[in-house]
């Protein structure tokens, strides 16, 4: 293809100025006069044009994605080995699950708090024992505790617990009539401070006998104790019943508050920590003047306030043996259909619970399918039937005891 006529002059008008120039510069020095025109000359015909760069598109930046722990769904029944059946948590040595659990009573008069080693148990049982007051029985089985207490009497409420989470009781004693039916029942899966001399450091006091609390419990050495007695029945039973799930079922209310009020300065109050998923417990504290505060609750073998992934209420029939003296009771738990309210999640569920002799608690919801609880420790607050259940305020529960 011919070029226009109109390049073609710009090309001669443009080595024509070049020659002209080169020859003025040749009077100075025509060698150097020369290469410049040549070059010139080159870089003029040959240059490439200027191009404006295109924009180029943002690039797309693919966020990245964290991975998710898949749910956690365990029970009623078929758990793994290394599952314990009693939290849902999977333990660091499954070996520790081939033995009975270990119930402890643990005193709560103010004397005796802090309590010690409370954070360690897989569920807390926490009841009436009359004057506005409450007890402990704490359980362990995923964990071992060597520091618990401070340990006081048994009552009759721990004779149908013991049976039904088939363990083995530490206690200081008990009133008479109340120990006979405990050692008549229980025999000797029960363990006391007779027996801190037998070689092991299971229950053993640290001061004089007049002081009520300083009597603790090593909860290894309270297993090794009675495995020495009974090896053949220290075995793993069967703990199917509880059921566990990460997710948290539908319905419920919000629930970022909840109180048992036993009596005057008996309040235990828990307060839901979003980020741990877990309830933070609170309890009263009284001054000189018999004013009550509610302060942090703590286990004093760490100095860490106690979190439990789960509060329950258990309603049973609640009966006084003793009239006005208030200090005797017997709880009765429903077979089938008896209430319970459940927190876990910063919500509260209403569910029902069924109680067998040689059984774990086990929960449902309304359509009759098993509650699943939030895998960890349960603290789980025993009542009468006539309790009070009121939303004092949005979010924020209380249950106060009615006796009959």
């Amino acid at each position: 293809m011919r070029k226009p006529i109109f390049q073609h002059i710009i090309t001669v008008v443009i080595f024509t100025s070049l020659l002209l120039s080169a020859c003025q510069s040749a009077l100075a020095d025509p060698q150097a006069a020369e290469e410049k025109m040549l070059t010139s000359v080159a870089q003029t015909l040959t240059a490439a044009p200027t191009l404006t760069p295109k924009p180029t598109a943002t690039p797309t930046i693919t966020p990245t994605i964290t991975p998710t722990s898949a749910p956690v769904l365990y029970g009623p029944t078929d758990f793994p080995d290394n599952v314990n059946p009693l939290t849902g948590e999977i333990v660091e040595d499954p070996s520790i699950l081939d033995r009975r659990p270990v119930m402890v009573k643990v005193a709560n008069q103010l004397a005796a708090r802090p309590h010690a080693g409370l954070s360690n148990a897989d569920i807390v049982f926490d009841y009436y024992i009359g004057s506005g007051g409450d007890r402990f029985t704490a359980l362990y089985y995923g964990k071992n505790d060597s520091n618990v207490g401070t340990v006081r009497s048994g009552r009759y409420v721990d004779i149908p617990l013991v049976q039904m989470y088939n363990g083995i009781l530490g206690m200081v004693s008990a009133w008479k009539p109340v120990l006979d039916d405990i050692l008549g029942t229980l025999g000797g899966r029960v363990i006391n401070t007779e027996h801190c001399n037998d070689g092991y450091d299971a229950i053993c006091r640290t001061g004089p006998v007049t002081d009520e609390t300083n009597v603790f419990a090593n909860t290894e050495q309270m297993s090794l104790l009675y495995d020495s007695r009974d090896a053949d029945n220290n075995v793993r039973p069967n703990l199917d019943g509880m059921a566990f799930g990460s997710t948290a079922p539908s319905g419920g209310e919000t629930a970022t508050q909840f109180t048992m009020h036993y009596g005057k300065n008996y309040n235990q109050q828990w307060n839901y920590d979003e980020t741990t998923h877990k309830y933070l417990r609170w309890i009263d504290d009284v001054d000189e003047f018999g004013n009550s505060s509610m302060i942090p609750l703590v286990d004093r073998n760490t100095g860490e306030q106690l979190a439990f992934s789960n509060v329950v209420v258990i309603f049973a029939e609640l009966d006084v043996l003793n009239g006005d003296a208030d200090s005797l009771h017997k709880y009765q738990f429903a077979h089938k259909n008896g209430r319970a309210l459940v927190c876990r999640d910063g919500k509260v569920y209403e569910v029902t619970y069924t109680s067998e002799w040689n059984e774990p608690f086990s929960f449902y919801d309304e359509d009759g399918n098993p509650f699943r609880l939030q895998p960890g420790n349960t603290w789980m607050h025993l009542t009468g039937l006539g309790s009070k259940v009121e939303e004092q305020f949005p979010g924020e529960w209380m249950v106060s005891l009615r006796m009959p």
